[in-house]
């Protein structure tokens, strides 16, 4: 009998103690559970923040890089076609009948290719205008204005059935796609620039190249190499919208830039 009651007694306080250690675990599994949950929400929240901050960085650069192509252009064509109109007005021979038609059809021709032209560029005020008018057409606007300096041949194609994007993320990707072309028109010295839109099932591949100079992509890595910076920036931003972009290059052979955005999965 007395042997009976310690036995009891040690089930027990074996029983007790197997329950302090499953009630111990099961507060500790639900603490780590807790805190990684919290650590969780607060990282999405970050990257939530960060994606915001650098939408509205790119929305400010992409306003900044128009005002800055809007200039160009009122300087070198809408100012040039207005100065023509306005001294084919002071030229008229009001006693020359054909001579006043001829100079009024030219002006008329001028003064309605300059509207369209300020329409354009009003249009390009709006950052939204990528959601209104879509991407590869936003990206067929830049090109062309390449193109009116007579500096580049330009070779543009959209392949594939297009599909729209989240509004951001277009936005983000035509940031890089202008900061692309802007690098070739300042370093590159290239005389010709290709840019290829392909929308396959699962993705968008954009592809930028042009045969200028190109350069050394080992150098990327170095601390003092401002290229190797701006070329980072677009890494992390293709990072932020879930894409990728791969650089190649060599001196002398131009240079190729890859990017991929994985289409979402609710847009499939």
């Amino acid at each position: 009998m007395y042997y009976l009651q310690i036995e009891q007694t040690a089930l027990i306080v074996g029983g007790v103690f197997i329950l302090s250690i499953l009630v111990i675990f099961i507060i500790i599994f639900l603490f780590l559970y807790q805190k990684r949950y919290y650590n969780h929400l607060k990282e999405k929240q970050e990257l939530r923040s960060n994606f915001q901050q650098e939408l509205l960085k790119t929305r400010l650069e992409i306003q900044e890089e128009t005002f800055r192509n809007i200039s160009q252009e009122i300087h070198d064509n809408i100012g040039q076609a207005l100065s023509f109109v306005k001294l084919n007005l002071n030229t008229v021979d009001p006693h020359d009948a054909t001579v006043v038609i001829d100079k009024l059809s030219e002006s008329r021709t001028l003064l309605t290719k300059t509207i369209q032209d300020l329409r354009d560029l009003a249009k390009s005020l709006n950052t939204d205008f990528i959601s209104d008018i879509g991407l590869p057409e936003a990206i067929g606007q830049q090109l062309q204005i390449l193109s009116k300096t007579g500096l580049f041949a330009i070779d543009f194609s959209v392949e594939g059935d297009a599909f729209k994007d989240v509004s951001q993320r277009e936005l983000v990707i035509f940031r890089i796609v202008q900061e692309l072309l802007n690098n070739i028109v300042k370093h590159a010295n290239a005389s010709r620039i290709n840019v290829e839109i392909m929308y396959l099932t699962d993705k968008l591949v954009i592809t930028v190249e042009d045969n200028g100079r190109g350069f050394n992509t080992k150098t990327l890595n170095l601390p003092d190499s401002g290229s190797g910076l701006g070329l980072r920036n677009m890494a992390n931003r293709m990072k932020l919208i879930q894409g990728s972009i791969d650089i190649q290059s060599n001196p002398g052979n131009g240079t190729k830039a890859i990017m991929q955005l994985p289409r979402l999965p609710h847009l499939l």
